[in-house]
């Protein structure tokens, strides 16, 4: 009985291991998912992710017009952009396809773009 018990229990380490290990390879896919430059659908403003967690913005993103670089992360289905460690902006994200991506903010507006 006691051998039983420590194969369930090194089982249930192992499940749990393995789910930790698999929610931390998500945000690794989607990261890979926003390298590259996008474009607004009006053509009006882009954005360049980089691999090294910047991201260039120019022109006009639905209501804002911004411009300069920023500090991107992402967690889950969600996104916050910062500038100089302050406190930033989060957005919920999709990719309808592979060359598709959308932001929605917490008021329902959203901003969609298409990869360059």
């Amino acid at each position: 009985m006691k051998k039983q018990k420590q194969f369930v229990l090194v089982g249930i380490m192992v499940v749990m291991l393995t789910t930790i290990s698999l929610s931390g390879c998500t945000n690794a896919v989607d990261k890979s998912k926003f390298i590259g430059t996008w474009t607004t659908s009006g053509g009006d403003g882009t954005m360049t992710f980089n691999n090294d967690n910047n991201v260039t913005v120019t022109g006009q993103l639905g209501d804002i017009s911004l411009s300069g670089t920023y500090t991107w992360a992402v967690a889950g289905e969600k996104i916050t952009f910062t500038s100089g460690g302050s406190l930033g902006v989060t957005y919920d994200y999709r990719f309808p396809t592979a060359n598709q991506l959308i932001f929605t903010n917490s008021n329902g507006g959203s901003v969609t773009l298409n990869k360059a």
